[in-house]
């Protein structure tokens, strides 16, 4: 028998399951077969609260004002860019009058909902406190729970905080148990010392005393602990403890084999970040077993790589739901209780997570996930940009980009499509200066069968039909024709056409998106474009800057572009700081599909891993027809002449100095010279400033 699980709470799209679904409804009136909570707390699954922390640069209100954004909009927590959400706590507030309670909850009794809250209607009504060491929330608002959801009753004096962190590794603890019950060399992988105690605790009682347990933590997540507090957390469970940086894993595999006789017969991944799935199977003898309990381990990876070694190795990914895993976490708790309290006496003198210093790459890292649907980016100009974008896509009117060749409309086009009332719908793409005049209102409009030479003995639908529902996007529409402008006016006006040779009009629902890299409102004032037809198009307007005005923008777009050929090409090359400063200082006049080249080019043609400043000039003036010299080529004679170069250097070195010294602070000086501030710091540091 199939329970309810909220398929008529579903609003977008409808007939969908409620885990996938876009927007859920939460209003607060339950069915019979339903269940309410008072919601009290929230525990954000790990990839969802390390998204919303580097998105809102770890700012306690931006993350509030971004959760309750989501949920305002969904109806749930469903991180749109994580794909995830987490589980909560409260008390029962309502239950339906058919409601099957296994559990015999009544009104009052605190419990726990297990589910996953991409499943479960949300409301949120105020976000009072974060943890940032366990990625906690105190909330108030209130949940609509199914007879599928898995409710279980608070367990009388546990804490909240730290029982939902052990909750939300849903079955993952007693999988762990159940690989390692017959092992005798045990690896775990973390780094957070909350779930490593929670993973560590499960092994050791499945393996017993004669196991070997190793555990390995990433340093840098927990450099603000003390090696003598984990090793007085984790020592009654371990063998033994390594610390190391699991973002380098062939340097940590080579320190590590060097203290170890022989590979290991389970390792278990509970490291929330990249590079520990390549320590875990480099780790694992063959024939043996890799469980990665978390989104972030990356288990396409592991087993592409456990192929590309030629090892046999049973990968396994994170267990779901695991019948008898709330008893099993709940028992464990309770006998790792005082562990877990110290633990917290670390946690409450060491603020982890916010505190913890990033590198360089690391920043790059955390500014190129600044991005909304894909649009990357890092300046404030093309925030303010995107914020308009968001609102004007809640609204279905028709919209007007315009912005130079190259700066990413389409990208904005893409913006609108996922968050307006039409992202189910077709989203038809035209560029009007490719359709040939003689053929436009057959494309447009579509045609009967022999209805002109040519048209063969088939019925067409043309682009309005296609786009029926959704939305029709119109690139260059500066370049049809006065007559094709004339009869699309009439169809936004009408919302009904006929197709060429046929006698029936065709009702359309479209709405229509148009773009133009020359002025819409110029074209009118030539006699170009009609002005009735500007004003149906232009209820709202976007700008999109050229990327010479928003430079902060430069290096998140080529580190992204970067890392996608990376990844194409199976290769690792990263820029280096001079090269950074070239690929800033240029003004970019093809944009950023100009900078798009010039990444793949530097992808492809550059020797080494680290792309060099000379590499970044080359590429650019090999971009600009094969030319060195022209008002936007670089001269290359400034890397040739040394003493040119060192004359510029310690001209530029003395005003850098000067600027700094009457502004007082890089951001002034940097707006007072008219570059970013990222640039001045390299500079500063380049000078030892």
């Amino acid at each position: 028998m199939m329970y309810d699980f909220g398929a008529d709470r579903v609003l977008e799209p409808k007939g969908y399951i409620p885990t996938g679904a876009w927007k859920l409804d939460n209003s607060r009136e339950i069915s019979e077969h339903e269940i309410r909570i008072r919601v009290t707390a929230i525990k954000l699954e790990e990839l969802n609260f390390r998204q919303l922390c580097n998105e809102c640069n770890y700012d306690d209100k931006k993350i509030a004002a971004r959760l309750t954004d989501i949920v305002k909009k969904r109806g749930k927590i469903h991180n749109p860019i994580s794909d995830s959400a987490g589980i909560c706590c409260g008390h029962v507030d309502a239950i339906g009058r058919d409601y099957r309670n296994p559990k015999g909850l009544s009104v009052g009794d605190e419990v726990i909902c297990v589910t996953s809250m991409t499943s479960i209607p949300l409301f949120l009504e105020a976000i009072h406190g974060l943890d940032f060491n366990h990625g906690f929330l105190e909330v108030e608002g209130y949940v609509i729970a199914f007879e599928s959801s898995n409710i279980i009753p608070f367990p009388k004096g546990l804490d909240a905080t730290y029982t939902l962190v052990a909750m939300d590794e849903i079955g993952s603890l007693k999988k762990a148990s159940e690989l390692t019950s017959d092992k005798k060399r045990i690896l775990i992988l973390g780094d957070g010392l909350l779930t490593m105690l929670f993973y560590a605790a499960a092994v050791r009682r499945a393996a017993g005393p004669d196991g070997y347990v190793i555990a390995v933590m990433d340093q840098a997540s927990i450099q603000r602990i003390g090696e003598d507090d984990i090793r007085r957390v984790l020592g009654p469970y371990v063998n033994d403890i390594r610390l190391t940086d699991i973002l380098q894993p062939m340097e940590s595999y080579r320190k590590f084999v060097a203290g170890e006789s022989e590979p290991f017969d389970v390792s278990i991944n509970c490291a929330n970040m990249l590079g520990g799935e390549v320590l875990s199977i480099m780790l694992t003898k063959n024939q043996g077993q890799a469980f990665f309990t978390s989104l972030i381990s990356n288990l396409n990876m592991a087993s592409l790589f456990a192929e590309s070694l030629s090892k046999e190795i049973s990968t396994i990914a994170l267990e779901e739901y695991t019948y008898g895993f709330t008893d099993f976490t709940e028992n464990l708790l309770r006998c790792i209780l005082p562990d877990i309290q110290k633990v917290e006496e670390i946690y409450s003198k060491h603020d982890v997570i916010r505190q913890l210093p990033l590198t360089a790459s690391d920043m790059l890292h955390k500014r190129s996930l600044n991005s909304v649907d894909d649009f990357v980016f890092g300046s404030k100009k093309t925030e303010a940009m995107l914020t308009e974008v968001l609102n004007i896509a809640s609204y279905d009117c028709n919209v007007i980009i315009e912005g130079e060749t190259g700066v990413g409309k389409e990208k904005v086009l893409e913006v609108i499509h996922k968050n307006c009332s039409r992202r189910y719908q077709p989203c038809i793409k035209i560029n009007c200066a490719t359709i040939l005049e003689n053929l436009a209102e057959s494309e447009f409009f579509g045609h009967e069968p022999n209805s002109f030479t040519g048209a063969g003995n088939h019925a067409k639908a043309g682009y309005f039909e296609l786009a029926n529902n959704g939305i029709l996007f119109l690139d260059e529409i500066g370049a049809l024709s006065l007559n094709l402008q004339t009869k699309l006016l009439r169809v936004l006006q009408e919302k009904q056409f006929y197709r060429v040779g046929g006698q029936k009009p065709i009702d359309v629902d479209v709405r229509v998106i148009c773009a133009n890299n020359v002025s819409l409102k110029e074209l009118v004032r030539q006699g170009k474009f009609r002005e009735d037809l500007y004003y149906r198009l232009s209820v709202c307007k976007i700008f999109v800057p050229p990327l010479r005005e928003r430079q902060e923008d430069i290096l998140c777009l080529a580190e992204s572009f970067l890392r996608g050929y990376n990844a194409q090409y199976g290769i690792h090359k990263q820029f280096g700081p001079d090269a950074m400063e070239v690929l800033e200082s240029y003004i970019w006049p093809g944009n950023v599909r100009e900078l798009d080249n010039v990444v793949h080019r530097l992808t492809v043609l550059s020797r080494e891993d680290l792309i060099m400043e000379s590499d970044v000039i080359a590429a650019i003036n090999n971009g600009i027809e094969g030319e060195a010299s022209g008002d936007n080529a670089i001269d290359q004679s400034l890397l040739q002449d040394k003493g040119l170069k060192s004359v510029v250097g310690g001209m530029e070195k003395e005003i850098i100095a000067e600027a700094l010294r009457v502004h007082g602070s890089t951001r002034a000086a940097a707006k007072a010279l008219g570059i970013s501030q990222s640039q001045i710091m390299r500079k500063k540091k380049k000078y030892n400033l």
